[in-house]
């Protein structure tokens, strides 16, 4: 497996597995990514800000996410304290190929993050989902990242949702 930036003729293929994880959230009963987010447009401009990254298996698209390290506002509305003080990256739009779910790569995905957030100066690592997602809250406490508390979504079409967070110190 490889992890890259992501170009634009691989957007066909995050679109696919963007579509297989809102059709398994609902099946699931999670209102998470059921608003028309995240879309081709979050995609490609994710793809052309250089924040979207893939992982490749045998040279297909076979998950991927969003890198930022912008500070985030929905993450100032924490119902408890963050585990620090300093610059975090964050995580977001993760998913993987339903066809290579239980393989790892979700957490070679989080590896990749922290690495980068390591090298790019950040002090954690921070990332949220829906409080009835049970197969990403294992993924991220398995890789690592601690439990901080619910937050608020403060823009995009799920405004106004509440979501748990958690953090990952590195070094």
């Amino acid at each position: 497996m490889e992890i890259i930036a992501a170009r634009p003729e691989q957007v066909d293929a995050m679109m696919a597995i963007t579509d297989q994880a809102k059709a398994n959230m609902a099946a699931m009963g999670i209102d998470q990514w059921q608003a028309g987010y995240p879309n081709r447009a979050v995609w490609e401009a994710d793809v052309a800000a250089g924040a979207a990254y893939v992982v490749l298996d045998e040279g297909h698209v076979a998950g991927m996410f969003c890198y930022g390290t912008e500070p985030e506002a929905a993450y100032d509305t924490l119902d408890g304290p963050w585990l620090t003080e300093g610059p975090y990256a964050t995580i977001h739009r993760c998913a993987v190929d339903a066809d290579l779910r239980g393989r790892g790569i979700i957490g070679e995905l989080f590896a990749f993050a922290c690495d980068k957030a390591a090298a790019d100066g950040m002090v954690s690592v921070r990332i949220d989902t829906h409080a009835d997602n049970a197969p990403m809250r294992r993924a991220v406490e398995k890789g690592g990242f601690t439990f901080c508390g619910g937050i608020t979504l403060t823009e995009g079409p799920e405004a106004g949702a509440p979501r748990i967070a958690f953090e990952k110190v590195l070094g």
